[in-house]
């Protein structure tokens, strides 16, 4: 998400520059602060509560996951041990409940890696959010022209980062 983001925040800053054709002069009476965008979000206090939420739930997935693992494996050496001790009928069947394990294995495993991915986008989208308001809200508060993503530019002059202001302000 965040790379959709820095892309067309790339597009849209050559377009305005090219479409406004900025000289030298004009561009000195803009007011243009940039911000690293990644950094700024992922060192709020919601943010990293939200990654440990995120981890938590990721823990509960895997050791569920764990359990079934070792209830499969456990089956697999229990039927080959007494696999010729059993009717065609007894084996065919308990094959078959293999089968069926590890088809819900791969179900369970399927479900917590969207359970995890949806979790991890209602994140992103709950935090780009409130980014864009806050952002909007400083640029306009200290009359900033352009506030554009770090990797818009080869090189700017630090003092026009934003990026730890932007972080404070998501942090309250």
């Amino acid at each position: 998400m965040l790379k959709k983001l820095n892309l067309h925040a790339l597009v849209a800053s050559i377009a305005i520059f090219a479409t406004f054709g900025l000289t030298s002069a004009q561009a000195g009476e803009l007011k243009i602060g940039y911000i690293d965008i990644k950094t700024a979000l992922e060192n709020t206090a919601e943010y990293q509560n939200g990654m440990k939420r995120l981890q938590a739930l990721s823990d509960v997935k895997l050791k569920e996951l764990k359990t079934l693992k070792a209830k499969i494996n456990q089956a697999e050496k229990d039927l080959m041990s007494q696999s010729l001790a059993m009717s065609q009928e007894h084996l065919a069947q308990k094959q078959q409940n293999l089968k069926e394990m590890g088809k819900n294995f791969q179900r369970m495993q399927q479900d917590a890696q969207e359970e995890l991915g949806a979790e991890k986008n209602r994140m992103d989208m709950a935090s780009m959010e409130r980014f864009q308001k806050v952002i909007t809200a400083y640029g306009k508060k200290h009359q900033y022209d352009m506030i554009v993503p770090r990797p818009v530019f080869l090189y700017a002059d630090p003092k026009h980062d934003v990026t730890g202001d932007i972080t404070k302000l998501l942090d309250n």
